[in-house]
């Protein structure tokens, strides 16, 4: 491969591969010579910054969720899609979704959405998660939830997939003259 060549590194089958290709790059990146696995593995080691201390350095990202029921509660897959969160064994999870906070800023008609309506079902998610979590690793010590709060702005669609729904609250002559 040639110096700068963009590469998958994916496609860099061994830590001797991806060791020569930052050298290629002239990067100095330390990179371990073996793959640490199991419980010396540095994705176990606890992280501690300020109040918080979550349990390993797993985590789980946010995204888009897109089958929640039209009034914004949990459908039966969002259930098992966080079960599996909780099952996964990471001890941070960020939400697992994004969360409208009102139905107009939905960005699609199958988002969760954080209301007095879906408050209930929202709980009973954090439970299921946690429930999981500790069949799977035995506490949930350690473990820190948190919630994407979103609002979709001019990409709204909360009542159809085709038909965006953004809700302008001033229209700036700069855009309103283009």
């Amino acid at each position: 491969m040639s110096v700068g060549a963009i590469c998958r590194v994916g496609s860099l089958k061994d830590i001797a591969s991806f060791q020569k290709h930052l050298q290629d790059l002239n990067l100095h990146i330390p990179c371990d010579p073996e793959i640490v696995t199991g419980s010396q593995s540095p994705l176990r080691w606890e992280l501690k910054r300020g109040p918080f201390k979550i349990g390993n350095r797993i985590a789980v990202q946010p995204m888009e969720g897109w089958d929640a029921t039209p009034d914004g509660a949990p459908s039966d897959l969002t259930v098992r899609r966080w079960r599996r969160f909780g099952s996964s064994g990471g001890k941070l999870i960020w939400g697992g979704e994004a969360v409208a906070v009102s139905h107009e800023g939905r960005a699609n008609p199958n988002q969760l959405l954080a209301s007095s309506r879906t408050q209930q079902r929202l709980a009973h998610l954090l439970a299921v998660l946690k429930d999981a979590h500790i069949l799977k690793t035995g506490t949930d010590d350690g473990m820190l939830v948190g919630l994407q709060l979103t609002h979709s702005g001019r990409y709204c669609r909360p009542n159809e997939h085709t038909r965006a729904e953004p809700r302008i609250l001033y229209r700036h002559p700069w855009w309103t003259s283009a």
